[in-house]
């Protein structure tokens, strides 16, 4: 059997032209089950050569329509027939570029002659946005020498290095962030709207020598308003050209004008909330993370098991502490902050009292009990203001503690970022992969979603 692929050019003045893409063979006796349907090496090769072909006979087309000025309609004299190499998600083809002269209309440089190539405007970096799309995406999800090898297993495009594989990226992530550089200037609503929740986190990377630190923070979080799909944002301080014009944007995509309350849920961090109050230039609402909370009870409880598997004697006060661990959870929940913190002092002196019945045995354990009372207290005292109601909020199913931002935590940066994947980064590259995997994950990286479309 044989097929034979042809293509059916039609241009804009109507003339149409037929050209052959490519053949295949098949035979029949002694089929084997290797030559059956089409192989990846021939998708290739019929790919390859179907996009050589249009993008040819296309660019010759746009040549000639570039030769026509837009101003007084004369044809414009071409200079020279040079050519140059476009890459593309199906290879690097070689395409006709000649340069054309200025039209004498809009030539102010009198005798001067002014050339122009109608392609390198079109293509300024040799290269489709939509391989650089996806090159960015893979670079996202993968390290740069596996999503080139991923790229070229599986689509004919020539094989690329990981510095083009980040360069590329890098670029997407200027293009992303093209629009924060002057934003819109929007006035504020004139009628109450809902508030938009913003969960934010904080990541820890690797830096690379020379930048006098260890380790970076990248933050990352999730916006949240009702009635829209929830928006990822990530960015590395350090490395970001305008962190604050990032943040802003962001808000901005979610609906958010001035004068739109702002409520802010983190885990005590004060740089997290500041961050947002110095992006929007208004103050917010700070949340305190539940969880977080809840976790220093729990090492309360933890210490308490740990005294009880020494088999104490005395068990008066120890009970006594175990039953305030219960109730001060109860007074966080609904808002009884003051009668927690009592609550605190009073388990302290009993806990006191547990290592001077039982004796010395008793002390490191119980000092590790009076050390997460304090440290469980030192932490509600430093968050005071941004501790509420959690019972009330929660019976209005409405977020009370970090965990979607924490997951945006795993799903951007560590699962690409991680310590454990022995990578270092520099600010730089930290903020634009972060910024980039974000866009991923939200699907803003698609044309129609971002605007971004060929330069």
């Amino acid at each position: 059997m044989e097929w034979v692929l042809k293509l059916e050019a039609k241009s804009g003045w109507g003339e149409v032209e037929t050209i052959e893409v490519g053949r295949l063979e098949r035979r029949v006796v002694g089929l084997t089950a290797e030559e059956i349907g089409l192989t990846l090496a021939e998708g290739k090769n019929l790919l390859g050569e179907l996009a050589r072909l249009i993008l040819q006979t296309q660019m010759e087309e746009f040549a000639t329509c570039a030769q026509v000025c837009r101003d007084c309609m004369k044809l414009r004299r071409r200079r020279d027939s040079r050519t140059r190499k476009i890459q593309t998600l199906f290879g690097a083809i070689t395409v006709a570029a000649p340069r054309i002269s200025v039209c004498p209309c809009r030539n102010d440089w009198g005798f001067v002659d002014v050339s122009l190539s109608p392609l390198a405007e079109l293509l300024p970096d040799r290269c489709t946005p939509e391989l650089r799309r996806l090159q960015a995406e893979l670079s996202a999800r993968h390290s740069y020498r596996e999503a080139s090898r991923l790229l070229t297993t599986l689509l004919p495009c020539n094989p690329v290095s990981h510095t083009t594989m980040r360069n590329r990226t890098h670029r997407v992530a200027s293009d992303l962030e093209r629009t924060v550089i002057a934003p819109p200037k929007l006035e504020p609503e004139a009628g109450p709207a809902d508030e938009v929740m913003v969960l934010i986190d904080g990541a820890h990377i690797r830096a690379a020598h020379g930048y006098q630190s260890r380790h970076l923070d990248v933050t990352v979080g999730k916006m949240e308003v009702a009635g829209k799909p929830p928006r990822r944002f990530a960015l590395a301080p350090r490395g970001a050209e305008s962190p604050l014009a990032t943040l802003r944007q962001a808000l901005r995509e979610q609906g958010w004008q001035p004068g739109r309350p702002i409520t802010v849920l983190s885990d005590g961090e004060a740089a997290l909330p500041g961050l947002v109050r110095a992006a929007v230039g208004e103050p917010v609402t700070c949340i305190l993370d539940w969880w977080h909370i809840s976790m220093r009870v729990q090492h309360i409880e933890q210490a308490v098991r740990g005294i009880y598997a020494l088999d104490p004697r005395h068990r008066a006060g120890l009970d006594t502490v175990e039953w305030r661990i219960g109730r001060l959870r109860h007074l966080i929940w609904n808002s009884y902050h003051r009668e927690a913190h009592d609550e605190l002092f009073g388990m302290r002196h009993m806990a006191s009292e547990v290592a001077y019945l039982n004796g010395e045995k008793f002390r490191p354990a119980v000092a590790r009990l009076l050390w997460n009372c304090d440290d469980l207290r030192r932490y509600l005292a430093n968050n005071a203001g941004s501790l509420i109601d959690y019972g009330e909020r929660y019976r209005s199913k409405m977020p009370i503690s970090t965990s979607r931002a924490e997951g945006c935590v795993d799903e951007i940066a560590n699962a690409r970022m991680a310590k454990k994947q022995r990578m270092r980064w520099s600010p730089q590259g930290a903020h634009r992969v972060a910024v980039v995997r974000a866009a991923v994950l939200d699907g803003r990286l698609h044309p129609q979603a971002n605007g971004l479309m060929a330069a």
